[in-house]
């Protein structure tokens, strides 16, 4: 875990569509079928479109050919776009409807959607004609997009194809000011270019891949509603106790808290760094302060419940998708035997939970297999890098850890499953990789779990990966960052509209810099206990031994830290 510079406006960011033309969504035909659990032959896991298609075919916006084809190539009409409109905007058509185009018929598909996409003002007639089979082209989509959410410009947008004249620029102008679109690469827009299926596709699942409105709230009070997180999270600064929600909309429906993460079984789970980057030798005496916690009130009460056990470098290198892993068979067999080393992580933890007579769930973390070079197995061997020789290692790790195990016997930790060290998934090998793995666990019975940092995509794809739970990573920590509160905000909207969990975060500090870094916990701490995460499921960043300074050193502000500590763990 690192630090990670984070604007708000990334997660706000909407689709910049250049070369790719304008980006809409998809048609409704008579032979369709629905596909929100198909995948479709003519769209495979690498099309660029593939994840959108998904996404809205899992929320039964959009469907299929007979064929099982999705036909991401064909030309959008405008009456399909009309139906897809509706249906993604949940519109019901009008009772008394003021404009029945004259060439559309009750009996023709579509009729409804086309009244009521023609009552909210969305489409323009050609005289008293609709034209429902006439392709849709970027200027109509241009209208249809601004007037369904309400999209204002404030005409500054400036194409070589477009005048201000034009009488469609006051729609493009509206959807480029919010960040819908920039055009393309050469300064034009394009106006008269039909839409494709897969174009359109893309272009919705991204709008309601984020909210469309953000609430500020104070005390259960919604002070503001707006459009964009970052300008929610300016607005909450202002408020002693504010903070920022994602509204739920015609697809999406968000809770206003994190995710509980229930299937993952963590309470309160703490990452316990045990590789290279950590000589320190464990004791039963470490693991005491984090096992059970003493409030001020003396008494004495469980902490962690979950112990997360990762080693993030080896002897020259690291484990991480970083150029410094060069990981083969040899230090992934390492890292296991220094994990359940007669003297070391997992039989020390033990030992403590023995001698409190608790019982501790254990999760161990899977190396990041390294990729380009060849993967050299235990017998000197090379292999072929590619996602099956990868998957071959992790499997081979899997069955050393789980024979481990076993033959440790231990007595008061629970083998719950598996975390996975990396704090991303970038490329589509990584995917499948990822979904494999969950598949291998999951048929063991245990369970997968990972903490993104702040500046991971995908991970609102988590589900699909397989992961049991997620923690996201605010990487709030560093003393030199002067944005925590605002930093904090986000990474808590993003766990809300992501359904997942945090991950609490402290630096390791000396003696001489506690005093600054427990008033940065403080913040954390504040804001947890505003955003209601205090009984959520949460997992804890402590560097090497934080919790154990904070729960032993007689000085009063690792004192201060401790007892700030008991008020997030619930």
């Amino acid at each position: 875990m690192g630090s990670v510079s984070l604007n708000g406006s990334t997660f706000m960011k909407r689709i910049t569509l250049t070369a790719i033309s304008f980006m809409v969504l998809l048609s409704l035909f008579s032979n369709t079928v629905n596909a929100s659990n198909t995948t479709f032959k003519d769209v495979p896991r690498d099309h660029w479109a593939h994840d959108e298609i998904r996404f809205l075919s899992s929320k039964g916006v959009i469907k299929g050919f007979a064929s099982g084809e999705f036909k991401p190539l064909v030309i959008l009409t405008r009456k399909d776009a009309a139906i897809m409109l509706v249906r993604a905007m949940r519109l019901k058509a009008p009772s008394n409807p003021k404009i029945v185009p004259s060439d559309m018929k009750p009996t023709m598909g579509g009729y409804k959607e086309v009244l009521t996409v023609m009552e909210k003002g969305m489409f323009t007639l050609n005289g008293k004609s609709f034209m429902p089979d006439k392709p849709l082209t970027r200027k109509e989509m241009a209208k249809a997009i601004a007037v369904a959410y309400n999209y204002k410009g404030a005409g500054k947008s400036s194409f070589k194809d477009l005048p201000k004249s034009n009488p469609y620029y006051t729609f493009i102008d509206a959807i480029a000011e919010n960040d819908v679109t920039s055009g393309y690469k050469d300064g034009t827009f394009k106006p008269e270019v039909p839409v494709s299926r897969a174009q359109f596709s893309v272009f919705l699942a991204r709008i309601y891949s984020e909210p469309l409105e953000y609430a500020v709230k104070e005390n259960g009070k919604v002070l503001h509603k707006v459009r964009k997180a970052d300008q929610a999270i300016d607005l909450a600064l202002k408020y002693p106790k504010a903070t920022v929600h994602p509204v739920s909309n015609s697809l999406m429906n968000y809770d206003n808290q994190t995710g509980m993460m229930t299937d993952s079984g963590i309470g309160n789970g703490v990452l316990i760094y045990n590789g290279n980057e950590n000589p320190m030798k464990f004791t039963p005496e470490f693991f005491e302060p984090y096992i059970s916690i003493k409030p001020n009130d003396g008494s004495r009460r469980p902490l962690f419940d979950t112990f997360i056990i990762l080693g993030r470098s080896y002897p020259n290198g690291e484990f991480g998708q970083i150029s410094s892993n060069h990981a083969n068979f040899s230090e992934w067999r390492w890292y296991a035997e220094r994990t359940f080393a007669a003297d070391g992580t997992l039989e020390n933890l033990n030992s403590a939970a023995k001698q409190q007579g608790k019982k501790a769930n254990v999760y161990i973390a899977i190396p990041y297999p390294k990729q380009k070079e060849a993967i050299i197995d235990l017998d000197g061997k090379k292999r072929a890098n590619n996602l099956n020789e990868r998957s071959n290692l992790i499997t081979w790790y899997m069955n050393d850890v789980q024979s481990k195990w076993q033959k440790a016997g231990y007595s008061n930790l629970t083998f719950k499953g598996y975390y996975w060290l990396n704090e991303t998934v970038g490329s589509l090998e990584d995917e499948l990789l990822v979904e494999k793995t969950a598949k291998s666990i999951h048929s063991q019975n245990k369970k997968f779990i990972y903490s993104p940092h702040a500046l991971s995509n995908n991970f609102e794809n988590w589900k699909i990966y397989g992961f049991d739970g997620v923690y996201l990573q605010p990487n709030t920590f560093r003393l030199k960052l002067t944005d925590t509160q605002k930093r904090l905000h986000l990474a808590f909207l993003r766990a809300q509209v992501n359904g997942i969990g945090i991950n609490i975060e402290i630096d390791t500090y000396s003696p001489h810099q506690m005093a600054s870094g427990v008033q940065n916990f403080a913040q954390y701490v504040e804001m947890a206990e505003r955003y209601g995460l205090p009984g959520r499921s949460l997992i804890f960043y402590q560097g090497n031994e934080m919790v154990y300074r904070m729960g032993t050193y007689n000085l009063s502000p690792y004192q201060e830290g401790y007892q700030l500590m008991d008020r997030v763990f619930k």
